[in-house]
């Protein structure tokens, strides 16, 4: 059971209710993490307008590989649950991608180049090697690229420590995942 009050579109703060009722029209649904969140509509604005802005250099697919496989490292079970089902109602991902995607790897040689630097960016809490950046700039990563690919690992971390925090309850649409590893 959550920590805080997961409330409707209608008992949230009235600033919070507009960027509430866009995820019904781009999900069909509120995820409980928006929900949750909301209650602050500061912290709701800024992390919807972070969602909105960032990893667009890396398509959906990879951002959502790089969600995944945040939520596996930092043992998030609301996270990996509500970014595989997105990965795959949303983006097609293939349950074998996601899979390897908790694990930092990818069945696409590109997106495993990002993975694979996210997962060392995840794991060593950005103590990276220059022969890390040397692989990823390899796969033809720009320097601009990169940053996304850091941005949004670190924007995974945001989410991952909320719902670590406060326990968000499970979205009923979504099929309940769990972490194989302790955080």
């Amino acid at each position: 059971m959550a920590r805080a009050k997961i409330p409707t579109i209608e008992q949230a703060p009235a600033q919070a209710q507009p960027i509430l009722q866009n995820y019904v029209k781009v999900l069909g649904l509120v995820p409980n993490f928006f929900a949750l969140i909301s209650q602050s509509p500061d912290a709701l604005k800024a992390i919807a307008d972070m969602h909105a802005t960032l990893g667009k250099s890396l398509g959906h697919k990879t951002r959502e590989r790089i969600h995944i496989m945040t939520a596996e490292v930092n043992g998030c079970s609301y996270c990996l649950t509500a970014h595989t089902y997105l990965g795959g109602k949303l983006n097609g991902l293939t349950k074998e991608d996601m899979e390897l995607a908790r694990e930092g790897h990818s069945t696409d040689p590109a997106a495993d180049a990002a993975l694979q630097f996210a997962y060392k960016v995840a794991k060593s809490r950005g103590h990276v090697d220059d022969t890390d950046f040397a692989a990823v700039r390899a796969a033809g990563f720009s320097d601009a690229q990169i940053i996304d690919i850091v941005a949004e690992t670190a924007f995974s971390f945001i989410t991952n420590l909320f719902n670590n925090t406060f326990k968000t309850d499970f979205d009923s649409a979504f099929p309940e995942l769990h972490t194989r590893k302790a955080a």
